[in-house]
C-alpha cells in the first residue's frame, strides 16, 4: 500500500489513474500472510481495481480525463504463440500486477497500459464495479464450461467466486445448486437465487463449477454427479484434488481447469454485465487505505460470504 504516486508524464500508451476501489481476494491474503511468496519486499498488493483517469500519455486516443475504468491486471504480450491464437491466459510473457511481476493497485494513483483498461458503464456504483475482475474470472469459467441450457449446475463453494458464478447463472435463467459447509455463505447464495445442494435429493448434477478448489469440495459431491458430468475447476489450492481416479473414471467425468481469462474480450464482456448484475450484494463495507493493513492481518475476523474491499474515494 502506498500514498506516493508516479512522477512525470505517463509513458506512451499509458494512462494515469486515481484509484477509487480495490478488492481483496484470497491471493492477496496468501501473500500478506506469507503462505505465498511475493516477488520482492516491500510489495504492493491488489489486482482488482477500479479508478478514474486523470492524465493520458502520448498515443492514447480512446481515453479522456474523467473516464472511469476497471483495470485488467494481467498484461499480455500479444505476440507469443498463445496470444496469437487468442489464448492469452497462457501468454509466455504475461505481466501480473499485484501478484507475480509488478506492484499492484492498492495505491492512490498509478499508471496502467491504456489497452488494459475497460470502461465502467455510467451510473454503476463503485461497490459493484470493484467486482469487475473477479467477475471476469467467474464468467470465463462458465464460458469455458460450454453450457447447453437447462442443465442442473452445481457450484462448489460460496466464497466470492462461487457467489459471482451464482449471480451469472441466475441471470442466465439457471437456479444453480450450491455446496457450501458454512451456513452463512450458503444462506447468501440462496438469497441470490441458488438452491442448497442436498446429496441424493433431486437430479444428479450434469455440470459443476468448482469455485473452492479444495480437496474436500469435489470429493464430497463426486459420487452424486451424473455420468459424463462436466467439471470446471476455477478455485485453486496447493493440495491434491480430492476426488479419486476410481470415481472420475467410473463416472466418466470431464474435468478442466479455468485460469483467469482471455484478453480483451472476457473482461470487456464481464464489465458490461455490471449493468444488470447486482454484485454489490456480496461485498462488505469498504475500508480506508489506512485500515487495509488490519484487513490483511492474519487474525482478522471476516464476515463469511462477503467480499472485502478498500474504498479509496476522497
Amino acid at each position: 500500500m502506498t500514498r506516493t504516486g508516479p512522477h512525470g508524464c505517463p509513458a506512451e500508451g499509458h494512462v494515469r489513474v486515481r484509484m477509487l476501489a480495490v478488492g481483496i481476494c484470497g491471493t492477496d491474503l496468501s501473500l500478506a500472510s506469507g503462505s505465498r511468496t511475493p516477488p520482492e519486499l516491500p510489495w504492493r498488493l491488489g489486482h482488482e481495481g477500479v479508478g478514474e483517469i486523470i492524465e493520458v500519455g502520448r498515443g492514447v486516443e480512446e481515453w479522456a480525463i474523467g473516464d472511469k475504468v476497471a483495470l485488467e491486471p494481467n498484461i499480455t504480450c500479444g505476440r507469443c504463440e498463445y496470444c496469437l491464437r487468442g489464448m492469452t491466459s497462457a501468454c509466455a510473457s504475461r505481466l501480473s500486477a499485484g501478484v507475480l511481476t509488478q506492484p499492484g493497485f492498492l495505491a492512490e494513483v498509478l499508471d496502467h497500459p491504456s489497452g488494459f483498461c475497460h470502461r465502467v458503464p455510467a451510473g454503476i456504483p463503485v461497490e459493484r464495479a470493484v467486482c469487475a475482475e473477479p467477475l471476469t474470472v467467474a464468467a470465463s469459467a462458465i464460458r469455458r464450461t460450454e453450457l447447453q441450457g437447462g442443465e442442473d449446475v452445481l457450484v462448489i463453494g460460496a466464497g466470492a467466486q462461487g457467489l459471482l458464478a451464482t449471480l451469472i447463472l441466475v441471470d442466465r435463467g439457471y437456479r444453480p445448486l450450491v455446496s457450501e459447509p458454512d451456513e452463512t455463505r450458503l444462506q447468501l447464495a440462496v438469497e441470490l437465487g441458488a438452491r442448497a445442494f442436498v446429496p441424493g435429493a433431486g437430479p444428479a448434477p450434469q455440470t459443476v463449477i468448482d469455485a473452492a478448489g479444495v480437496p474436500d469440495g469435489l470429493a464430497a459431491v463426486v459420487d452424486q454427479l451424473s455420468p459424463f458430468a462436466k467439471v470446471t475447476v476455477v478455485g485453486e489450492d496447493q493440495d491434491r484434488l480430492g476426488a479419486s481416479t476410481f470415481d472420475i473414471v467410473q463416472r466418466q467425468l470431464s474435468i478442466r481447469g479455468s485460469f483467469i481469462y482471455e484478453h480483451p474480450q472476457d473482461m470487456a464482456t464481464a464489465v458490461a454485465m455490471l449493468e444488470t448484475l447486482p454484485t454489490e450484494a456480496i461485498v462488505g463495507t469498504g475500508l480506508s487505505l489506512d485500515d487495509a493493513p488490519h484487513l490483511l492481518g492474519a487474525n482478522v475476523c471476516r464476515r463469511p460470504g462477503v467480499k472485502q474491499w478498500v474504498d479509496l474515494r476522497d
